[in-house]
C-alpha cells in the first residue's frame, strides 16, 4: 500500500454541500529510507488532481493546464515550501514521542479551503496524521479559529498562535480561494457537470443462509454526493443491518454506490416490499425502485404446468369442433378416406402448435 492511498484511508477528504467546492493539498512528509520522495503534495479541485509538488523538482507540476502563468505557479511553489518546512519541523518533534527514530516515519497533512453553495468562502481546514494516528485539527475562517492537537510537542504559545492567525488570514486563506475560483473556470466542464445516476435493487440467494440478498446499487452518478437508502415497507433499515455503503470511483469521472442486506427465510414468507431510494442534484424529484419477495418456488413452478394444461385442453376442443365438422358435410361414405384425411391432417397441425407452446412455456 502507497502513501498516497494511506492518505486517503486516514485523512478522507471532508465533503462540502451538494454544490460547494474545495481545493486540497494532500501532503506526504517522509523519514526513512524509502522508494518515494521525501515531500509530496497533490493539489485537487474536489476530486481532480490539478497540481503535483515534490522534492525531487522543487517544481509545481499543473496536471490540467501546460501553459500556467508562471507567476501563479511560483506562488504555489512557495506555499507548498511553506508546507514542507513545517512538516518537517513537526516530524522531528514526533518522532521521540512514537521512539521513531530509526526505521520510516510518516507524516501526513491535509490543507484546503471551501467555497460554499452561493460562493460564499468557507472555511480554511488543516488536519494531520502521523504513522496512521489522528494529530488533531485546525479551522479558520473571519469568525473562528479553532485548533485541537492531540499531543502537547504541538500547541503554541499566544505569540505564535497570533502570528498563524495573521498568515492563514492574509496569506493562506486568499490564496486557497482565489486558486479554487481560478480553477473552477478552468475546469467547469468537468468538475460542474451533472450525470444522473442509475439505480437498481438486485437479489440473489444468499450463499451463507436459506434466505437472500438484496443489494441497492446506485451508479454512474456525478458529482459525488448522492443519498442512498434502502426502505422496508416505507421505513428506512437501520444502517447496522447493511453492508457496504462506502462511495467508490468508477473510472470514467463517475461514481457508485452500494448498500446489501441479508433477508431471512422468515422475512421472505412474510414478503416485505423493499425499495432503493436515491436523492441526487442531477434529478428533481427522488428515483425509486421496488422489491418484493416471490411467494416461493412451488407455486413459480405450478404455473407453467397449468398453463400447458389449459392450452392443451383448447386445442383438444378445437380439434373435435373440426372433426365434427369434417364429418357432416363430407357424408358418410367417404368417412374413411376424407374425414380421416381431414382428421390427420388437423392433428399433426395440433400437435406441431403444442410443441412450441410446450417448449415456450417450459423455457
Amino acid at each position: 500500500m502507497n502513501f498516497y492511498t494511506l492518505f486517503l484511508i486516514y485523512l478522507p477528504i471532508v465533503n462540502a454541500g451538494k454544490s460547494s467546492h474545495s481545493l486540497w493539498g494532500l501532503a506526504t512528509h517522509v523519514l526513512g529510507e524509502t522508494e518515494f520522495p521525501e515531500f509530496c503534495v497533490l493539489w485537487m479541485l474536489d476530486d481532480v488532481q490539478v497540481g503535483y509538488y515534490d522534492s525531487n523538482s522543487w517544481r509545481f507540476i499543473s496536471r490540467t493546464d501546460e501553459n500556467i502563468d508562471e507567476e501563479y505557479s511560483k506562488t504555489v511553489q512557495g506555499a507548498s515550501w511553506d508546507v514542507y518546512l513545517s512538516m518537517r519541523k513537526r516530524s522531528s518533534l514526533l518522532q521521540h514521542r512514537f521512539n521513531s527514530t530509526t526505521g520510516i516515519f510518516v507524516h501526513q497533512r491535509l490543507i484546503g479551503c471551501e467555497l460554499e453553495d452561493n460562493e460564499k468562502q468557507g472555511q480554511l481546514m488543516i488536519k494531520e496524521a502521523f504513522n496512521g494516528i489522528d494529530g488533531g485539527v485546525l479551522n479558520f475562517n473571519k469568525l473562528q479559529y479553532n485548533y485541537h492537537p492531540k499531543w502537547p510537542e504541538l500547541e503554541f504559545n499566544q505569540q505564535r498562535t497570533q502570528y498563524i492567525q495573521m498568515g492563514l488570514d492574509k496569506v493562506y486563506l486568499p490564496i486557497c480561494i482565489k486558486s479554487l475560483k481560478d480553477y473552477l473556470k478552468k475546469e467547469e466542464k468537468l468538475v460542474m457537470r451533472k450525470v444522473r445516476p442509475r439505480v437498481r435493487l438486485i437479489s440473489k440467494e444468499s450463499t451463507d443462509t436459506e434466505g437472500a440478498k438484496i443489494t441497492c446499487l446506485a451508479f454512474g452518478f456525478y458529482p459525488r454526493h448522492i443519498n442512498l437508502t434502502l426502505l422496508r415497507d416505507g421505513q428506512p433499515v437501520a444502517e447496522h443491518e447493511l453492508k457496504g455503503g462506502q462511495l467508490l470511483p468508477n473510472g470514467d469521472w463517475t461514481y457508485q454506490l452500494r448498500k446489501s442486506l441479508t433477508i431471512t427465510v422468515q422475512e421472505l414468507r412474510e414478503r416485505p416490499n423493499y425499495t432503493c431510494t436515491a436523492n441526487h442534484i442531477s434529478m428533481d424529484n427522488k428515483l425509486d425502485v421496488s422489491w418484493v419477495p416471490d411467494t416461493g418456488p412451488d407455486s413459480a413452478s405450478i404455473i407453467p404446468v397449468v398453463l400447458v394444461m389449459a392450452v392443451v385442453l383448447i386445442l383438444i376442443g378445437i380439434l373435435v369442433v373440426i372433426g365434427m365438422w369434417k364429418w357432416k358435410h363430407a357424408g358418410v361414405p367417404t368417412f374413411s378416406g376424407h374425414i380421416y384425411s381431414a382428421a390427420k391432417d388437423t392433428g399433426k397441425y395440433v400437435k406441431k402448435c403444442l410443441h412450441h407452446i410446450i417448449k415456450a412455456c417450459t423455457q
